[in-house]
């Protein structure tokens, strides 16, 4: 039971149940299956949200979005990103690959983030082009990559192959006051909720898309939300919701980052108030702002049962990472190996799958970073922060991750006894264990392909 993911920097590596891209490929699989049965092939969404956590109760306010995909198909328990880090983690969505092998490193054009390089290199092998030749409709909304439409990588004309219909966010998740390109036009939006919110703008353009499509052939369809992505800017109706919820204070919030990496060893201990009091709000407004996304899909469920597509529509609900507020008194991000930060929500409904599932596995089913500061800020990357992990889940939930910098530095935990990563237990682990560990690290550090997933 050892599986590989990637840090935010390229060469690093960290472990994985299974990246998302996986779970597509096997759905095309099935479709394939299906198809040579005489059966047409099966429709797919994406709904990918931005920073949205498991383990601090990021799923608390998807009601909907439990119901209509959770309990009608089936909640993967152990999904992981590739790495905690948006463009990195997105890049290996698109592409299928980990970040040692499509080289996104961070959010910027230098790290490879959207940059001309990745576009020529690795755009024209996404998983969209090759649904595309297959006769599949494509429809992509929403946030794309954190540096696109940027002038030094193409702008807004630059759309990239495979997508039939490209409605993207250029830069960074906002929910007003953005521009888009729509299919390689610029399009300008204000501060007006019923023209302008993005999250309802997404779920618009993908129901019209719906009613336009040809019902020859099979659609894809990605749809990235900006939630609950900063500035957290929940629609008007919603602004109120949650007004007595207060971030976890369980586990590992406001504690030492005791025997950690030297990042974790910084943020002051016990926090300030004004910290707290400010992830408190970003924790009440994150929630607030899912409440649109959980519309989303009901929205959506809806439509596809209207014209009978919904039967034969795979549905992927997930995130690109988790994130923190308070742990191990960090204020608020993503970007470490934590549990908090790399786990992700990953449901599935669909032709085929069962309902009321939950699950491990699909198979069996078929450089500098650069981010807004805010009161009393911990640095949480450095340029020279480069760790990579591997994790088994086979007889017990260990995770050991090697730290590459001016520490060299070691982390195992035990999640099966301590879940919340309270305890290095490096010292107290079997040194032939450590050995193997480090062994399998250093091949997953240099696979390719089908020997990532065969090595032992």
């Amino acid at each position: 039971g050892f599986g590989l993911m990637a840090s935010s920097r390229v060469g690093q590596w960290r472990s994985s149940a299974r990246v998302v891209s996986t779970c597509l490929l096997v759905a095309l699989l099935t479709c394939t299956l299906r198809c040579s049965e005489c059966v047409k092939l099966s429709n797919i969404i994406l709904i990918l949200t931005d920073d949205q956590d498991v383990d601090m109760g990021g799923m608390t306010p998807m009601k909907k979005t439990k119901e209509l995909i959770g309990d009608a198909g089936v909640t993967f328990s152990n999904a992981f990103t590739a790495t905690p880090l948006c463009c990195p983690s997105r890049s290996s969505i698109i592409t299928g690959k980990y970040p040692h092998n499509h080289l996104v490193r961070n959010n910027s054009i230098s790290g490879n983030c959207s940059s001309t390089a990745w576009q020529k290199e690795a755009e024209p092998f996404a998983f969209q082009v090759y649904l595309n030749k297959m006769s599949y409709q494509t429809f992509y909304g929403g946030k794309y990559l954190n540096q696109y439409g940027s002038k030094d990588a193409g702008g807004v004309d630059h759309v990239p192959p495979g997508w039939d219909q490209w409605h993207a966010l250029v830069g960074n998740s906002k929910y007003y006051n953005y521009t888009l390109s729509v299919n390689g036009k610029e399009e300008k939006h204000g501060n007006n909720y019923e023209k302008d919110y993005l999250t309802d703008l997404v779920l618009n353009r993908s129901l019209h898309f719906l009613e336009e499509r040809s019902p020859n052939h099979p659609f894809f369809m990605m749809l990235c939300p900006p939630s609950p992505h900063s500035p957290w800017t929940a629609a008007p109706q919603y602004q109120q919701s949650f007004s007595d919820v207060k971030a976890p204070r369980n586990g590992s919030f406001n504690m030492p980052g005791k025997d950690k990496h030297w990042l974790l060893r910084q943020p002051a201990n016990p926090m300030p108030n004004s910290s707290i009091e400010y992830l408190d709000n970003a924790y009440r407004r994150r929630w607030q702002t899912l409440l649109s996304v959980d519309d989303m899909v009901e929205q959506l469920i809806k439509k596809l049962d209207s014209i009978k597509e919904l039967n034969n529509t795979y549905i992927f609900y997930t995130s690109d990472h988790g994130y923190h507020t308070g742990q191990f008194s960090l204020p608020i991000d993503k970007r470490q190996l934590y549990e908090f930060d790399i786990r992700i929500p990953l449901l599935v409904r669909g032709p085929g799958i069962k309902p009321k599932q939950t699950l491990q596995s699909f198979l069996p089913q078929m450089v500098i970073h650069v981010y807004e500061c805010f009161p009393d800020c911990v640095c949480e990357d450095a340029f020279n922060n480069t760790y990579a992990c591997v994790r088994a889940l086979k007889d017990a939930n260990l995770q050991y991750c090697e730290f590459a910098d001016n520490e060299s530095f070691v982390e195992v935990y035990n999640l099966t006894s301590d879940p919340h990563q309270l305890e290095n237990i490096v010292k107290k682990v079997d040194p032939a264990l450590l050995q193997t560990m480090n062994q399998r690290l250093i091949k997953l550090q240099s696979c390719t392909g089908d020997s990532c997933r065969n090595i032992k």
